[in-house]
């Protein structure tokens, strides 16, 4: 190493501080990274046991895209229906504000749910997890919480890029609170659903109607235009992949051309002055745990009541692992919700 810049970097690490010419562009050499300890053995199980997504090509036309979304979709749905099965939850598909919907509703509903629902937004980076597929969070929070969930079957690309999945939530949103308050009422989702989530209550705000309670928002993916940090620095630890290819093109579809920094497409982009108590949840091997950092600092800087919550060695979406498995971290996600609902809507 050179003289001068094995001054500045002595100089960094003496002062806490970081210099350019040591610290841009940094490569990092391969290395093996152990299962985290800490963890519980049944996520320790899942961690030891998954595989490295595919990369896989970016649809070249629309018949491609449906092909593709069957065949993600397809173990969602079988996941959400051995799911609804285990935990003796029931689901019926109704239309609700001319959207489609799915009303699930736990076997124990818990006497803080019992006159209300909840309005769950899906995940699966905008163009996925439709249909029954959609069913998987919504479950997962209902029995764990033993509340009624109305989950947004949102219109999806390529045939309805964005505005339409939050148009549909909207809908919903405004016929459900003709019935209920929604200051008693909470929005959540996860990835995909977690922007929707965010930028539903933009655009609520955006009409002057009601917003909700409170907000459960699970590892957003809140900036389309920009890679957030985490994105390249935990690439190879998380099973969701990588950015660049299939995600960026399902992002580049869903936006349909519209300006990436449009708030309610990258909702990191908004002028915050006030908004509901949102909770975060991500993990620290998760691909969105930069996106749901700075959406939680936004939203900090507005004075909002928000809490983040970081389980060690989570991927993305890890702790809805309680849905395969009986998974401590799992337990303890819903636990923090539920306080937090209680503390705000209940």
């Amino acid at each position: 190493m050179k003289t001068n810049t094995l001054r500045k970097l002595i100089s960094a690490l003496i002062l806490g501080i970081s210099s350019t010419a040591v610290m841009a562009d940094i490569q990092l050499t391969e290395r093996t990274i152990p299962t985290p300890v800490g963890v519980s053995m049944a996520f320790a199980e899942i961690i030891e046991n998954r595989d490295s997504a595919p990369v896989l090509p970016i649809p070249a036309n629309i018949a491609s895209w449906f092909e593709l979304q069957s065949a993600f979709d397809a173990p969602g749905i079988v996941l959400a229906k051995s799911a609804a099965e285990r935990f003796d939850v029931s689901y019926e598909a109704k239309k609700f504000a001319g959207v489609d919907t799915f009303f699930v509703t736990p076997k124990n509903i818990s006497p803080e749910y019992k006159d209300k629902w909840l309005v769950h937004i899906h995940g699966g980076a905008f163009v996925f997890g439709g249909g029954e597929s959609a069913l998987r969070e919504a479950i997962w929070v209902a029995d764990g919480l033993g509340a009624k969930v109305i989950s947004v079957d949102y219109r999806q690309p390529p045939l309805h890029p964005f505005p339409a999945a939050i148009d549909d939530a909207v809908a919903v949103w405004k016929e459900l609170i003709k019935t209920q308050s929604p200051e008693s009422t909470a929005i959540f989702g996860t990835s995909a659903g977690g922007n929707l989530t965010l930028a539903t209550t933009l655009k609520l705000q955006e009409f002057g109607l009601p917003a909700p309670g409170a907000l459960f928002v699970g590892t957003p993916a809140v900036d389309l235009k920009e890679t957030s940090d985490s994105w390249l620095t935990l690439q190879g630890l998380d099973p969701l992949g990588q950015r660049e290819g299939l995600i960026e093109g399902a992002f580049d579809v869903y936006a349909d051309g519209e300006a990436l920094d449009n708030p309610l497409i990258s909702p990191i982009y908004a002028d915050i002055d006030e908004f509901p108590p949102t909770i975060f949840i991500s993990g620290t091997r998760d691909l969105l745990l930069s996106d749901t950092v700075r959406m939680h600092r936004l939203l900090r800087s507005a004075d909002v009541e928000t809490e983040l919550h970081v389980y060690d060695g989570q991927s993305h979406g890890d702790y809805m692992n309680g849905l395969v498995a009986d998974m401590p971290e799992s337990v303890d996600a819903l636990k923090e919700i539920g306080l937090f609902f209680n503390k705000h809507i209940n």
